[in-house]
């Protein structure tokens, strides 16, 4: 390969044929100019989230030009970043969290796909509104805790306060945006950052001496003038971005092990990660500890879905990170520098006691539901069991129910399947191993999945919904009071 060009110049498909070629592997010298510099930016770790002087954390919603990838766009986005801070907590602490919403109260006009007369639930709106959602943590519904059914106005600030059970799952979530109406255009534009809850598997000697990574996948689409008003630009797939940029570079050395946090934060995009001749050694799932490490070539990571895995260096090179469904360049994995010869853990986890398997015998009620659509291309809305969101309409479960459902996808869509509150553990379906537990699952299309879960602890209403985040936003959604 001759000299390349500066990485804004040179094609990233082009790059990308030739690692495929070779097994998805470059030798260091194919790839490096004469500065010795490789294809695309070092990784950026997204920062720390800000804290008061008494430890509140503090995250501002707004909306300002951004260098994106060295274009500039208009961005939502958190505390002026492409990607959240991040938020740390542990078990049995309690996190307080400032937001502060200085979005604008108009925008534009919008697509709307349905009509406001007829559904006004379920068309794009308020999109300077906003709240806040913590993804896959078990903590109250209840303000000041997880209500999404909350709105904070353009201009307003609201103090939420989240108790974190002691015995929580340590492993990878985030937050984001959820103000029905308005939920895909600000998570796609970037209000979304990673929330780890630490604990005791943190502590295994062989993972706490592995350097963390943490890979927060967004894609994005904008127009002409570098905005992203309109929901017919979401219809489609834009680049992937992690931590902001486009085909980052992650370095580490041979032998070399480091624990990835990996966060799909995307909208509506669907991801089968592989590393060039690069194993993976599961730890989590949805923040969700496995009974036992899992060694894996590619993960599958829906919109709203996080894995934590460990990787260990191999032979010096240049390997390609790739989306396989699309044969996407997501980032390059650089392994270079002094061996390392790092133990790569492999034994049980520590898994608390609401991860048990739930047994044929714990099971209360049964439920079969259908996610589908209706409406001619220009008024569409999805559907639950035939019916779009009602925020009048809420399904009543005894607290301590344990259910099993079983979802039926009627549509040619993929649909994530995604559920607040309580996890659920998998029976069938969902490309997943049966008895993983899980807080978003995809549904292919025409065909089914099966999962039991158990309502414990809070009492409350929230919601399940679809997290293709277009298909939220206009009706995918159903809520549920727990009594």
């Amino acid at each position: 390969m001759s000299t390349p060009r500066p990485p804004s110049l040179l094609s990233r498909r082009t790059i990308l044929k030739g690692a495929l070629a070779g097994a998805g592997v470059l030798s260091l010298t194919s790839c490096a100019g004469q500065d010795g510099l490789i294809f695309g930016p070092p990784l950026v770790e997204p920062k720390p989230a800000p804290r008061t002087a008494d430890g509140e954390v503090v995250i501002e919603a707004n909306e300002r030009p951004y260098a994106l990838a060295g274009q500039t766009v208009s961005l939502r986005h958190y505390n002026d970043l492409a990607v959240g801070p991040v938020i740390r907590v542990r078990g049995g602490e309690t996190l307080r969290l400032l937001l502060k919403n200085a979005l604008l109260p108009t925008g534009g006009d919008y697509l709307c796909t349905a009509t406001p007369d007829d559904q006004p639930d379920n068309v794009p709106h308020g999109l300077g509104t906003t709240n806040m959602h913590l993804h896959g943590l078990h903590v109250s519904p209840n303000s000041p805790a997880d209500n999404i059914l909350m709105m904070v106005k353009p201009g307003e600030s609201y103090h939420y306060r989240y108790d974190i059970p002691a015995d929580h799952p340590n492993g990878t979530y985030f937050y984001h945006a959820h103000f029905h109406g308005s939920v895909a255009l600000q998570v796609s534009g970037g209000m979304a950052g990673p929330l780890i809850v630490e604990g005791p598997l943190d502590d295994i000697p062989e993972i706490k001496a592995a350097r963390e990574r943490i890979l927060v996948l967004q894609s994005q689409r904008f127009d002409g003038a570098g905005r992203c008003d309109d929901y017919a630009l979401l219809d489609r797939n834009g680049p992937t971005y992690v931590n902001g940029q486009q085909a980052p570079v992650i370095s580490l050395q041979p032998g070399e092990v480091q624990r990835w946090r990996i966060i799909n934060a995307t909208h509506a995009s669907f991801y089968s990660l592989q590393v060039a001749q690069h194993l993976l050694v599961g730890l989590c799932y949805d923040g969700n500890p496995l009974p036992y490490t899992q060694t894996t070539e590619r993960l599958r990571l829906s919109p709203g879905n996080r894995a934590d895995v460990l990787i260990k260096g191999g032979a010096p090179g240049i390997y390609a990170l790739t989306g396989i469904d699309t044969q996407e360049l997501i980032a390059w994995v650089r392994v270079e520098g002094p061996p390392q010869d790092m133990p790569l853990y492999q034994g049980s986890l520590p898994v608390p006691p609401e991860l048990l398997p739930i047994s044929d015998s714990d099971v209360t009620y049964g439920r079969r539901l259908t996610f589908g659509m209706t409406g001619a291309p220009d008024h569409v809305l999805f559907t639950i069991n035939e019916q779009p969101f009602s925020c009048s309409d809420t399904w009543k479960i005894p607290l301590n129910a344990v259910e099993e459902w079983h979802i039926t996808n009627q549509t040619a869509d993929i649909h994530p399947f995604h559920i607040h509150v309580n996890p659920f553990q998998m029976l069938s379906g969902g490309r997943v191993p049966a008895g993983r537990w899980l807080d978003t699952v995809e549904i292919p299309p025409y065909q089914s999945i099966a999962f039991r879960t158990r309502f414990r602890t809070y009492t409350g209403t929230f919601v399940f919904h679809c997290h293709v985040l277009t298909h939220e936003d206009m009706g995918m959604m159903q809520g549920i009071e727990v009594v």
